[in-house]
């Protein structure tokens, strides 16, 4: 039964070319890549539709710039009220000075580029 072909009829030579042109038709179509056609006025009709805008006007912040003056100021304070701390040279007391410290000339070298590129107020 699974052998078995659908049709029992027998087929003609004829047939079979006609199938495998169809098939070969087929084939041929399926393999062709579409060929896209857009219309000559399509992005001047798809302009017309979309509504005017307005152009925003956007005010400067300075917040990222407060903020870094707010920590240079923390951080000078925290490293003055540490400094009398720092003679019992314990490991965790160095270590957080040398940090405070790092942030401290980071944020100095940070702002004063930034200020002299003319970002800043």
């Amino acid at each position: 039964m699974r052998d078995e072909p659908f049709n029992r009829q027998r087929s003609t030579v004829t047939d079979i070319d006609q199938l495998t042109r169809l098939d070969q038709r087929l084939i041929h179509a399926l393999e062709r890549a579409p060929e896209p056609q857009v219309p000559v006025d399509f992005a001047a009709r798809v302009a017309r539709l979309l509504p005017a805008t307005r152009p925003i006007a956007v005010t400067a912040t300075h917040y990222g710039y407060y903020a870094m003056v707010v920590s240079m100021v923390l951080l000078l304070a925290a490293l003055l009220l540490l400094a009398p701390h720092a003679a019992d040279r314990s490991v965790f007391g160095l270590t957080l000075q040398w940090l405070l410290c790092a942030q401290f000339i980071g944020l100095v070298v940070w702002l004063s580029s930034r200020r002299r590129a003319g970002l800043s107020t």
